[in-house]
């Protein structure tokens, strides 16, 4: 079994999906607040925001998910998630709980519905008749992603 999930994971909602992360990887939900956007980005990164002095990079799951669908900025959430270390925030639909599961209950062999890249996802898990994909966020990008984002925003403040 894969071990780098905790027994206890935050579980959010994109396009009527439910997904659910590390709890241990969560550090807070905020409001959505609308980021500062950088230029010549891709267009999964919202742009950024300063949290209590942090820089933070704002993705947008949803696009980065390729769901069709653009995000609702009146109800959406972002998580802040820590990935290595640095915190990102993570834009979400909506938080639903935080669940804890049996690690023996994960589904790994599944077939994932079209667009999801099955890179970053753990497996299923299902709750209260509901399945839930696990995420596994270290997975959802590549680091030279990461790190370009992170040059490309440092540039632009930069600059």
């Amino acid at each position: 079994m894969n071990s780098s999930i905790s027994n206890q994971i935050l579980v959010f909602k994109i396009n009527n999906e439910l997904y659910g992360i590390d709890i241990l990887k969560v550090q807070e939900i905020l409001n959505y607040m609308p980021p500062t956007p950088i230029p010549n980005c891709p267009d999964y990164l919202k742009g950024i925001i300063n949290l209590r002095g942090t820089i933070i990079l704002v993705i947008d799951l949803r696009t980065r998910f390729r769901f069709d669908e653009p995000m609702n900025a009146d109800n959406c959430v972002i998580v802040v998630v820590a990935i290595g270390n640095k915190k990102y925030g993570l834009v979400v639909d909506s938080v639903s709980d935080v669940l804890t599961i049996n690690t023996e209950n994960i589904q790994e062999d599944i077939d994932i519905h079209a667009g999801v890249d099955s890179r970053y996802i753990m497996g299923l898990v299902k709750s209260n008749e509901q399945m839930i994909i696990l995420v596994d966020i270290d997975k959802v990008f590549y680091q030279d992603e990461l790190d370009d984002l992170n040059n490309a925003v440092n540039n632009s403040i930069i600059n």
